[in-house]
């Protein structure tokens, strides 16, 4: 006998990068379960029109929960996306929505779905949702859905075996360098400079002498040459042979410590790393200039 299929149902559009996409499935697939609705995705619109970074969704690897939208559920969220382009010809205004069937962010504002009276058998959701408040309450869940699966390329995996006779250290550094202005995506267009992952690396050398540390980036930067690391370093990029997003995020969960800047993706590896540590002596240092301050879990340190 099949399982009857919910009535209810909370339809999201997915866009942007793996780390995006995550934080977008944590809130809709949240507020699916807090409805007890089912959770259905459109895997296209956001992916589209998106000819600068040329995403593509990517959840597919993961052991998550959704049923694929269709033009007949997701229309409105098609019709948000051609008012928000007449909007921006009328001065930058956007179609307001009936807020008990809708849920558009129009910013990094906290949305708190508590003091919403969502009526009706459809409800949509359009943004980026970054924040870890939006699914607090089936936490446990969401986390065991986006946990990634163990690749098969052997060369994550004889890296992630280190993890068992040595500390390893997360250096996530993302440049944003396919952007047209890269400072935009970081809060007041503050970076991240070489001297101030030094010293957070230095200050977590002390207590871990016998680290290794992963360095994460998309490519191959030239000023990775010039920067003095103080441990035995390992690059991880596409021009070392690790293209694979997913297969990264795995990596990134078998380190222990984590040092990064303002990026969704090596967020997520540092929060899915600490179900397999438990917090136990284990520290995550968060840059403090994303877009989103509450972005920052309250036990991490920051800098």
């Amino acid at each position: 006998m099949t399982a009857k299929k919910k009535q209810r149902k909370v339809i999201i559009e997915v866009k942007g990068g793996l780390g995006n996409q995550m934080f977008q499935y944590a809130a809709a697939r949240s507020l699916a379960l807090e409805l007890n609705a089912e959770l259905l995705v459109d895997r296209k619109l956001g992916f589209i029109l998106d000819r600068r970074y040329r995403r593509s969704f990517e959840l597919s690897s993961f052991p998550v929960v959704f049923t694929e939208s269709t033009i007949r559920h997701s229309y409105p969220l098609y019709f948000d996306r051609l008012f928000s382009y007449v909007g921006r010809w009328l001065g930058g205004r956007h179609r307001k929505w009936n807020l008990a069937k809708y849920v558009f962010e129009r910013d990094l504002s906290f949305i708190d779905f508590k003091t919403r009276l969502f009526k009706g058998n459809r409800l949509w959701m359009s943004g980026y949702f970054q924040d870890p408040r939006y699914f607090s309450l089936h936490k446990e869940i969401v986390l065991a859905e986006l946990y990634p699966p163990l690749p098969s390329d052997k060369k994550y995996l004889e890296l992630g075996k280190l993890s068992e006779s040595f500390t390893l250290i997360a250096l996530g550094i993302r440049l944003f360098e396919e952007s047209s202005l890269p400072s935009a995506h970081a809060r007041n267009g503050k970076d991240k400079t070489i001297e101030e992952f030094t010293l957070v690396l230095t200050k977590l050398l002390k207590s871990t002498p016998d680290a290794i540390i992963l360095v994460f980036t998309t490519k191959e930067f030239d000023f990775l040459s010039t920067f003095d690391f103080p441990a035995k370093t390992i690059f991880v990029n596409s021009d070392r042979g690790f293209s694979t997003a997913v297969d990264k995020l795995w990596l990134l969960t078998k380190c222990r410590h984590h040092v990064f800047n303002n990026s969704t993706f090596y967020w997520w590896g540092a929060t899915l790393s600490e179900l397999n540590y438990k917090r136990n002596d284990q520290e995550i240092y968060c840059s403090d200039n994303f877009l989103n301050p509450d972005v920052t879990l309250k036990h991490w340190k920051t800098f």
